[in-house]
Order: structure tokens, then C-alpha cells, then sequence
């Protein structure tokens, strides 16, 4: 838990992820969003400030160091829950974010994960993230 702990000290306070400002920079108005694997949660306090209701879920609770940045009226924008990916339950959305956290998922049961992504997504509407990997 130790070095988990050292990646949100470290990213508490970093911009957003740049292709969570290139989908706001495109005017899209703000609805329902999920922050999946939200970590300290720069994307989700960027959605905030520009209006999104953002649901963030992380495997570690960070909800006070996402809520410690927001003001009583982004508060009520900003619902929190602790899960597990091999687990999870994800609610419609218009957006959903996931930027390097898709590829914790345990392989046994990334194809149940995915299509709990997939059917969560409103119609047409955006999964935005990045995943990693080597060359």
C-alpha cells in the first residue's frame, strides 16, 4: 500500500489528463460522468470545475483528499465509491473516463469488466482513456 500511497501524494496535485481537457474543450454540455479508477483524482476535479456530475471510483478510498479540493457547491456534484473492478457496478453515464486504470483488472474477468463499461455508456456517448503498455 505503501508506494500506491507515494502515486497520490505525487499526483494529488496534477492537471488533468490532456484528452479529459480536449472533451470538455469541445463544448460538451455537462451530464452524468464516472472517474473509473480516479486515483487522487485530477480528472474528476476537472470535470467538476467545469460542471459534470462525477461519479469517481477507486479500489483505495481518496474520497477526502478528491473532496478536500472542492467547494460546497462542487461537493454536491461529487459522489465517491470504493470498488474493485473484478466487481464492479457502474451506473449509466455520458462519459466515462478511465486513464491507465482499465489494465488492473484481473485478465479472468476483463470480458465481464469491459461489458459493464460498454453497457453503462449511455448511446452515443464517450468512453475517454488512455492504457499502456510496452513496445
Amino acid at each position: 500500500m505503501g508506494n500506491i500511497q507515494k502515486y497520490y501524494e505525487n499526483t494529488k496535485n496534477a492537471l488533468p489528463h490532456p484528452i479529459v481537457k480536449k472533451f470538455i474543450n469541445m463544448n460538451n454540455k455537462p451530464k452524468n460522468a464516472i472517474d473509473l479508477g480516479c486515483g487522487a483524482g485530477r480528472d474528476t476535479l476537472y470535470l467538476i470545475k467545469n460542471g459534470w456530475e462525477v461519479l469517481s471510483i477507486n479500489r483505495e478510498d481518496t474520497k477526502e483528499l478528491i473532496a478536500s479540493k472542492l467547494d460546497n457547491e462542487e461537493r454536491k456534484r461529487f459522489r465517491f465509491n470504493v470498488q474493485n473492478f473484478e466487481n464492479i457496478k457502474l451506473e449509466k453515464n455520458n462519459l466515462l473516463v478511465a486513464n491507465f486504470s482499465i489494465p488492473f483488472c484481473d485478465k479472468d474477468n476483463f470480458n465481464e469488466f469491459w461489458n459493464k463499461i460498454t453497457a453503462s455508456i449511455l448511446k452515443n456517448r464517450i468512453l475517454c482513456g488512455k492504457l499502456f503498455w510496452f513496445k
